[in-house]
């Protein structure tokens, strides 16, 4: 409970120990053992911890009652509290989601980015999420926004004074002065959206996506691996066109894994079938470079020629074989497949001989893709910051308005363009850092949150 009268409410259903055997006690934190008296002569033992405001979670007084976890116990304890808190007039209600974490922003503990990072905590099924979770939590993935929130501030301040005394002689800032001050506020910005795109940790787990030739198998590996049929599959090529994803977890890792549509030169006559083909070619390589780990699928009853190869290569700017594993599927048929016809750099990453269609070599993948994450090869955390689609959004603007205040400058345009750009930058990067916030916003962000968080 958080509020004004928690501590009160608690005090009509608890009954403290006389004397108390392990009783903890600060300034503003005390822990005390005892009872719960729910009526009906149902009592249990618990403890209670009360926090006082302003050295609580919501800097506001808080009280936690600890008992057994039974849930007719615990809907037993609401109720009671709900009931005694009406018959004596209390305001206590039930939390909405996120309300906690909403106070806790509302009242300056946390900042609007670290209320985020709250909700990634919660979601967070790997390590890796964990981890920039935490970081985002303690504040350092905002301590740099909100220097370039200053620095913008400061530039607008600037730029609206010398609007204001333009007709006198008063300089208060050179035109390269401000270019320049543009510039190392918009580096910065850059880093934070780069580093967000580098982040491919998402919350369906590690990105991991099958590629490679048409019909080699990686709709038959995808459905073996989840061991179940997710994918169509056909013998005739061309046969997966969309993208695919699906959760998958191993040894407690979790995986999201992405089947794609074949690697393959597409026709150049134009028509509906090849705008089709380029258009599963483009999200297949938005897959590749949106990953953290690889697996290239080859059918191994066919001898792989230079040619596609070399196509395939030309998609991605290649992983090192930390990060890359290569299947040889289809291992029931006489196998046509070389090794040693394989480029020096690819012959350096783990090989699996599988047969999806009959299960064959499934088990050894899945050990394989688990001593990637383990071995530390895979880059599961490349972005010591992590935004989520709101943040991104808002920077993308903050970026653009910023651009268009330095071409204002170039171009010699009056200083009231600048000024309003400028102001753009600094209001949205505002409601970024939560600066700048509505109803709106606030409910949108804590609508997601579970019930008590």
């Amino acid at each position: 409970m958080s509020g004004l009268d928690a501590l009160s409410c608690t005090t009509k259903v608890f009954t403290e120990e006389s004397p108390p055997p392990h009783t903890n006690t600060t300034g503003t934190y005390r822990s005390l053992r005892g009872l719960i008296d729910l009526g009906d002569r149902v009592t249990a033992p618990a403890s209670i911890y009360v926090m006082k405001a302003p050295c609580s979670y919501t800097r506001e007084d808080v009280v936690e009652i600890h008992t057994f976890g039974s849930l007719p116990l615990i809907e037993m304890l609401i109720d009671k509290l709900l009931q005694d808190a009406r018959s004596n007039g209390t305001t206590l209600r039930l939390a909405e989601p996120g309300e906690f974490t909403k106070r806790a922003f509302l009242n300056g503990r946390i900042d609007i980015v670290q209320a985020e990072a709250v909700l990634r905590i919660i979601r967070s099924r790997t390590d890796a999420e964990l981890r920039l979770a935490a970081a985002q939590l303690d504040g350092r993935s905002s301590r740099g926004l909100k220097k370039a929130h200053e620095r913008i501030a400061n530039l607008l301040s600037l730029l609206e004074a010398s609007i204001d005394f333009s007709d006198q002689d008063i300089g208060l800032a050179s035109e390269q002065d401000i270019l320049n001050e543009l510039e190392v506020v918009r580096k910065t910005l850059l880093e934070y959206a780069q580093m967000a795109d580098t982040g491919k940790v998402h919350s369906g787990g590690v990105r991991t996506v099958l590629f490679g030739p048409p019909n080699a198998g990686k709709s038959s590996l995808f459905n073996a691996l989840l061991g179940w049929p997710r994918a169509i599959t056909s013998h005739k090529s061309g046969t997966t066109r969309d993208l695919l994803e699906a959760g998958l977890t191993i040894d407690g890792i979790s995986f999201r894994l992405l089947d794609t549509a074949g690697l393959a030169q597409t026709e150049t006559q134009g028509g509906e079938e090849s705008a089709l083909k380029t258009l599963a070619m483009d999200m297949t390589v938005k897959a590749i470079d949106t990953s953290s780990l690889f697996i290239c699928v080859l059918d191994g009853s066919k001898p792989m020629d230079k040619r596609s190869l070399d196509f395939l290569l030309s998609f991605h700017e290649w992983p090192n074989d930390s990060d890359c594993l290569l299947v040889i599927n289809k291992t029931d048929l006489p196998l046509k497949f070389s090794v040693g016809d394989l480029p020096q750099l690819w012959q350096n990453y783990p090989i699996i001989y599988t047969c999806a269609t009959a299960e064959s070599g499934i088990e050894e993948l899945k050990q394989e893709m688990v001593r990637k994450i383990l071995g530390g090869g895979v880059d599961c955390s490349a972005s010591p910051t992590m935004l989520n689609t709101r943040q991104r959004a808002l920077l993308d603007v903050s970026l653009d308005s910023l651009d268009r205040a330095s071409q204002s400058l170039r171009k010699e345009a009056s200083a009231e363009f600048t000024a309003l750009d400028v102001r753009e930058a600094a209001d949205t990067l505002g409601e970024l850092l939560g600066k700048i916030t509505t109803e709106d916003i606030l409910e949108k962000i804590f609508s997601q949150f579970c019930i008590g968080k």
